[in-house]
């Protein structure tokens, strides 16, 4: 395809993924990315070790179920580069603007994949009245891309550090698509790589085909029936392996903390609690907190996505989500998002389809996400496009007299910014520290009130106690080395 015929959506999706991929550098360069962009560095340098990592501290796999992963291994491995990491995230965020749009062309309704063709007008006039969706030209599709380019939670993924769910939103609307065109190949593909990419993902997967083979046995789609059936069944082996195979191995399973309740204790207990403990369930649950995110994702979509059953597919994204015990998990600009973000995209282009003023409802939603993602930023620019620290060339000095194979804790954003080229490299943590490393890289002035009040006081201790004994120093920033004399 040559330049000028590229689309304005292409156009739009390039220009996005080249400031995404401008702003990663940005940030790699002020190492300013927190520790999971580094934990995920490691991750795939030893995709065929175990993933390993120095967060973490054991394997991945006791925290995700994440094999998938290991495809990313071959570039990373070669660059060693952190930067290219994030924009194979910032790769797979833009995706979705074309994907989407080619999703709206192909032509959708109440069965999303089941009612092909309605784009093109081959579906007889009385079904599509019955259905209430009409076509989508390819200008809107278009616009409907374009309003995803700027989707604040969407951005908000691209933008934030590395995480396998942040490749959700891409193959989730590839399977889609491919379902929605009959290439069953390709679904295949992407059932593949969703069933590799977290064991929460899974249960998505499983639950969506379930529903799409129901509503395709009963339209007497016997292929897209079986289709659905077979990812929603490689979705329900991946997460039976993980579950009876992986994890009385490397377990218990740490995530589990997230859906403990007074009432329940993990999350089989949480989803029987409306039944068992209603009261308890329900006041724990009907938060403002919650109730703010859904309408953060729900406004910059001026409420479209709520026109169709469609929406109904992201029901179980947003409850994984929202049944967590922890306002991280539901605060936008967190990764959590990418759980529901494709199918209320699905919903979204659905959504138009049920309209009439279809160009006036994308603008709509097109500015309202804009207006969110400048006024409203989930991407907190302020915060994170600035050095994580006011001397970088003070934390780089200290940590060259670090020996490159030695086991370093330092802080954070400095762990992220070596973790590439140093396999020993780990964060600081709380105290007290788990296990000895060799060295520990610390800036006394580190503007960090956890770090202040905990991390350093026990660095401190240590010192006095000549279990470590500095080695050099750079401004604020000293790099302390094992004596021997004592353990952590």
């Amino acid at each position: 395809m040559r330049l000028n015929r590229l689309s304005a959506l292409w156009i739009g999706t390039i220009a996005a993924f080249v400031l995404l991929a401008a702003l990663a550098a940005v940030r790699a360069a002020d190492w300013s990315y927190g520790a999971d962009t580094g934990t995920f560095v490691q991750i795939v340098l030893d995709a065929f070790g175990g993933m390993h990592n120095g967060v973490e501290r054991t394997t991945h796999y006791r925290f995700h179920w994440s094999p998938t992963l290991v495809l990313l291994w071959p570039f990373i491995a070669e660059t060693h580069s952190l930067w290219l990491l994030q924009t194979i995230l910032a790769a797979a965020t833009v995706a979705c603007a074309p994907l989407v749009a080619a999703i709206a062309r192909g032509g959708i309704g109440l069965g999303g994949p089941l009612e092909p063709g309605i784009a093109d007008r081959t579906v007889p006039p009385e079904r599509t009245a019955a259905t209430g969706i009409r076509a989508i030209e390819r200008g809107v599709a278009d616009r409907i891309g374009a309003v995803a380019l700027v989707y604040p939670p969407l951005v908000a993924v691209g933008f934030g550090e590395f995480r396998d769910l942040g490749l959700l939103p891409a193959l989730a609307l590839g399977w889609w698509l491919a379902m929605q065109r009959r290439s069953w190949r390709w679904v295949a593909v992407c059932a593949l790589l969703l069933a590799g990419l977290r064991e929460d993902v899974c249960l998505e997967l499983a639950i969506i085909g379930i529903v799409i083979a129901v509503v395709a046995l009963r339209n007497g789609d016997r292929a897209t029936m079986l289709a659905a059936l077979g990812s929603a069944a490689l979705a329900v082996v991946s997460d039976a392996i993980y579950a009876l195979v992986v994890l009385p191995r490397v377990g218990p399973w740490p995530p589990s903390h997230f859906y403990t309740y007074p009432f329940a204790n993990g999350p089989a207990e949480l989803l029987l609690a409306p039944l068992t403990h209603p009261l308890a369930f329900f006041a724990a649950i009907l938060t403002v907190g919650r109730l703010t995110y859904v309408l953060e994702a729900l406004v910059p979509l001026a409420f479209i996505p709520l026109r169709t059953r469609m929406f109904l597919l992201s029901i179980p994204g947003f409850a994984i989500v929202l049944l967590a015990n922890s306002g991280l998990v539901w605060r936008m600009g967190m990764h959590y998002a990418a759980l529901w973000i494709p199918w209320l995209l699905i919903a979204f282009a659905t959504g138009i389809a049920t309209l009439r003023l279809q160009r006036r409802w994308t603008t709509v939603a097109f500015v309202l996400s804009a207006v969110v993602l400048i006024a409203f930023s989930p991407l907190h620019p302020l915060h994170y496009l600035k050095p994580s620290y006011h001397a970088l060339g003070d934390a780089r000095t200290a940590l060259a007299c670090v020996p490159a194979n030695a086991r370093v804790a330092t802080h954070d954003e400095w762990y992220t910014a070596v973790a590439a080229n140093r396999p020993g490299a780990m964060v600081l943590g709380e105290p007290p520290f788990t296990r000895s490393v060799d060295y520990v890289v610390v800036a006394d002035d580190f503007p960090n009130t956890s770090f202040q009040s905990t991390a350093l006081p026990y660095v401190n201790l240590l010192v006095a106690r000549r279990a470590y004994v500095p080695a050099c120093r750079a401004g604020h920033v000293t790099t302390y080395a094992l004596t021997g004399m004592y353990k952590l």
